[in-house]
């Protein structure tokens, strides 16, 4: 079969065709490492359960985007010299970053009027 490698992940397509159709074509997507789905909702009821609020979903590309300078020793997605990395930017798109927070204790809540 025909496929597509890179160091992170390979994706196999079912059948060779000269032609790939618009719609439809059928792959397997297979990770190096080991990688978890979450169901978003899922996710939320048991942050809440765990007396966490939802603060923020983001894409990780955009979620690099907007805190590279802030988080760039976290990610480790860069070079010594603070520039992406090749191999990690093509897995960006695929992840979803979920910011969650504590509520602070002493914040009153709002008084809601008729």
């Amino acid at each position: 079969p025909s496929c597509i490698r890179s160091e992170n992940y390979i994706i196999t397509f079912e059948t060779e065709e000269e032609k790939f159709p618009i719609f439809g074509k059928k792959y397997q997507l297979k990770f190096t490492g080991d990688h978890c789905l979450v169901h978003f909702p899922s996710l939320i009821r048991l942050a809440r359960e765990a007396g966490l609020e939802y603060v923020e979903i983001q894409n990780l590309t955009e979620f690099y985007d907007d805190n590279r300078a802030q988080f760039a020793g976290l990610l480790n997605f860069v070079d010594p010299r603070g520039k992406l990395l090749a191999r990690s930017f093509d897995l960006l798109g695929l992840y979803t970053t979920f910011i969650f927070q504590k509520p602070d204790p002493n914040l009153v809540p709002p008084v809601c009027t008729p």
